[in-house]
Parts: C-alpha cells; structure tokens; sequence
C-alpha cells in the first residue's frame, strides 16, 4: 500500500497528460483545416522528437487541467442523455432515509435497520449531513484520511481515472466536429473523413460509459470506506 500511494501522484500526473491529448489534436486539427487526420499521425511520425514530446505533454498537461469545469458539466449532460448514473447511494435516497429515521424517534429498532439506514445513522453520527448533500463526500473523504487511508488511495485513483476518460470523451468528440467543420471549410465531401467523424463519436461514447463507471466506483469506494472504518470504531 506504500507503494501504491507512492505511484498515485505520477499515475495522476500521466493520466491528466493522456485525457489532454484528444483536446490538443483537436485545437490543431482546427488551425490546420487542409490537413487531415491521417496526415496529422504522418508529421508526427516525421517531426517526432523529444523536445516536441515534452511540449505535447506539458499543453497536453495544461489542457486537462483547466477544462475539468467544462468536462464535468459535459459529463453530467451525457449522463442526463444516456440515462448513465454514476451514483453508488444516490443522494435523495439519504435525505429520505436520514427523514424517514427522525420520524422514528424512540421506536428506532437498530437490529432491524437494514444497510442503507445504517448507513445514514453513521453518517448522521460521524460527518453530519449537510443541507448541500453535494458536500456530503468532501466530509467523508476528510473522514477516511483520518480512519481509512487505504480507501482514500484507492478511491482517488478511480476518480484520477474517471477525470481522465472524462476528458478523453469530450477530447473525442471535438475532434470529431472539428473534423465536420474542416470539410466545410475546405468545401470538400471525403467519405472517408465522414467515416472518421462517426469512429470519433463512438470512441467519445465508450470513453463516456468508461468514466461513469470509474465515478460509480469511487463513490462506492468512499461510502463502503467510510461505512467499515465508522463500524470498527
């Protein structure tokens, strides 16, 4: 486990590299609308060295970085559209229970609750839940630092993770339309540009299912995380 917090920080730093290069051929592609993709491989087949591999990465790097606002809301649009959930315990489902548990009262029986209110009472015990249930896993990432270091390591590497398909996602799918938009720039019909478009759009998707499911298993990370360290205690 040394080990593995060891490599995080690097893992994070290459992963943020990888989700930004989608977004620096599509910016280039955009200036360059005579060029196609397939030419674009060709120079950098060409004009590979290692100085343009460093300047590649470190806007590559830059890219991912400050777009993560835009990427997120990009997200949570393809989730709404695909009906994707990226949710282990959804939030309402807490305020319900953690209602319901106050209705109780005294006649709260806890050998009968099942997960979920158990779930809520540590919780309500442990963290607080706040009025923004949103913030509910900034509280409980605090508390697995403090209880549970190893879920913390493990649910950060599924978040870095779902940040970067994230931005390969959205990466994709600018390419794609710059793709579209240079065919009518150069008022030119190429079947196969076409063809390309289409791949770019289907790679945008599978990247999209692969984040939600990294956020799916980060947020069950924390939640299990924190329900195992709280229980012990």
């Amino acid at each position: 486990m040394d080990f593995f917090k060891f490599v995080l920080g690097p893992y994070e730093f290459f992963s943020s590299i990888i989700g930004g290069i989608p977004l620096v051929l599509a910016i280039f592609l955009l200036y360059n609308p005579a060029i196609s993709v397939q030419e674009l491989i060709l120079t950098l087949q060409t004009d590979f060295s290692i100085q343009f591999l460093i300047v590649l990465f470190f806007f590559s790097y830059l890219l991912a970085g400050l777009i993560q606002g835009i990427t997120w809301k990009f997200f949570l649009v393809l989730c709404d559209v695909f009906g994707q959930s990226y949710h282990y315990f959804k939030d309402e489902l807490i305020l319900e229970r953690d209602q319901s548990l106050q209705a109780m009262g005294s006649d709260l029986d806890l050998h009968r609750l099942d997960f979920e209110d158990k779930l809520v009472l540590l919780l309500r015990e442990k963290v607080g839940i706040p009025k923004n249930i949103g913030w509910i896993y900034s509280r409980l990432h605090a508390y697995l630092k403090e209880n549970n270091r190893p879920s913390v390591v493990t649910a950060d590497l599924y978040q870095a993770t779902h940040i970067m398909y994230r931005n390969i996602s959205c990466g994709f799918l600018l390419i794609s339309l710059v793709i579209l938009l240079n065919l009518i720039r150069v008022r030119a019909l190429v079947f196969e540009q076409l063809i390309l478009s289409i791949m770019f759009v289907l790679l945008a998707y599978v990247a999209f299912v692969r984040s939600a499911s990294f956020k799916r298993w980060y947020s069950r990370e924390v939640i299990l995380g924190f329900y195992f360290a709280a229980c012990q205690q």
